[in-house]
């Protein structure tokens, strides 16, 4: 899959990680990352953070079964969604990924937007790329890998709260769990650049 043709406005889609949420520098750390990157349109996916971990509780308590958590999972990021927009505080216009098509189609993306992907489970299967497996093997991170995929962007940037340990390959750092499980195979078809960026580590340089 090829990225944007360059004559076409950049995009790069960028994950905030969910452990970044409970660090009371994240709105200030983020909206200095993004004025230091190159011009594009920033595409946010917000991670799920301490609400997944409530979901992966209960489906460990109650055996809810993958499917069922992937859904209720999907829809907390809604949630994280609209929690990022309000951080922002008017930076940043909260998105589906079908307003992403219609904008990218016309050429009128917005410079930084926040990505609802509620409706990610309907449109994944009509997407240029095989659906994700709905387990719990597949967070944000594949999903912001799909959405970059799909897309395409001509950038993925994960923004997390360390380093990547050791080899930056994407099935060393599964390996490692500095991703999920599921983004090699997520990411496999992106012909953009990939970055992982320590964001508390950011605001401190």
């Amino acid at each position: 899959m090829n990225a944007l043709p360059p004559t076409r406005q950049q995009v790069r889609v960028v994950k905030v990680g969910g452990s970044l949420f409970d660090w009371n520098q994240l709105p200030i750390a983020l909206g200095r990352w993004l004025d230091a990157q190159s011009p594009a349109c920033n595409i946010l996916i917000a991670g799920g953070g301490g609400l997944a971990d409530v979901i992966r509780q209960a489906d460990a308590t109650h055996a809810l079964g993958e499917q069922t958590a992937h859904e209720l999972c999907v829809d907390l990021l809604g949630v994280m969604a609209r929690l990022l927009e309000a951080l922002l505080a008017g930076r940043a216009l909260r998105v589906t990924y079908s307003n992403l098509q219609e904008r990218q189609t016309a050429n009128r993306l917005p410079g930084c937007c926040v990505l609802d992907v509620r409706d990610f489970l309907d449109i994944e299967s009509t997407a240029p790329l095989r659906s994700l497996p709905h387990s719990w093997d597949v967070t944000s991170d594949s999903i912001a890998a799909w959405v970059a995929c799909a897309l395409p962007a001509n950038q993925l940037v994960l923004l997390k709260s360390r380093e990547p340990p050791g080899e930056p390959s994407p099935d060393a750092l599964a390996a490692a769990g500095y991703v999920d499980r599921g983004f090699p195979t997520a990411v496999a078809p992106f012909a953009g650049t990939v970055r992982m960026v320590n964001l508390r580590g950011f605001s401190q340089s």
